[in-house]
């Protein structure tokens, strides 16, 4: 299956998320608002690290028959839905994912597909420009509907593809001075301030120059 009604009016709302262990890289993919309740969206999740966002359900399959049978019915629907593929973590798998999900993209379609990467530096080999389905996601997917949502640890561990594909750039604790060095560059933040970052505090970039804010990720006490 091969995609269908590119639409260069669509615009590129990828968006990118990087922290050190712990950082709160999967509940800001959760809480940001990125992902709405009624959208359409389906993860690649070997750590079952998504159980629910913005209050639904998650779905999980572990075959990849189960989950192009769900992503068709999805699909065929203006309903949201949340989805997603847990297989051993390996970059065949990953690729395969990928293209079964590429042939769903509609640049005519009423809802916008989210693909939602968990820990994209464990399943590509370069860091440097992506030449395969992941880089077509990246660079031409949004005119066939697609938003990404690339998530990991180290950017230096990442293709560039991905960082200059993804507009959104969210920015939690980093481990390494090289990570912070190469996120101060991308989303024009002094590297003292991306190093004074505490826990679950963090940079989020928009599109445009000076387009940055700071937050901290906030979770509700349990009663």
């Amino acid at each position: 299956m091969q995609p269908i009604n590119g639409n260069d009016k669509l615009s590129n709302e990828n968006t990118l998320y990087v922290a050190g262990s712990d950082g709160g890289k999967t509940s800001a993919v959760q809480k940001l608002g990125r992902i709405k309740p009624t959208d359409q969206v389906v993860f690649w999740d070997p750590h079952k690290s998504f159980k629910q966002i913005q209050g639904r359900v998650v779905r999980r399959y572990t075959t990849f028959g189960s989950f192009f049978k769900a992503l068709r019915a999805g699909r065929a629907t203006k309903q949201g839905f949340k989805i997603a593929l847990t297989v051993p973590e390996e970059r065949a798998y990953f690729l395969k994912f990928l293209t079964a999900v590429k042939g769903f993209g509609d640049g005519l379609h009423p809802k916008r597909l989210h693909v939602v990467c968990e820990e994209v530096p464990e399943v590509t080999e370069t860091v440097g420009r992506d030449n395969t389905v992941f880089g077509w996601f990246m660079r031409i997917g949004r005119k066939y509907g697609f938003i990404m949502h690339c998530i990991g640890q180290r950017v230096v561990e990442m293709s560039k593809t991905i960082t200059s594909q993804c507009p959104y750039k969210w920015v939690g604790i980093q481990h390494s001075l090289d990570d912070a060095k190469r996120m101060s560059k991308e989303i024009d933040v002094s590297l003292a301030d991306i190093v004074a970052l505490n826990k679950l505090e963090y940079y989020f970039k928009s599109p445009g120059m000076g387009n940055v804010v700071k937050s901290k990720l906030v979770f509700k006490k349990a009663a």
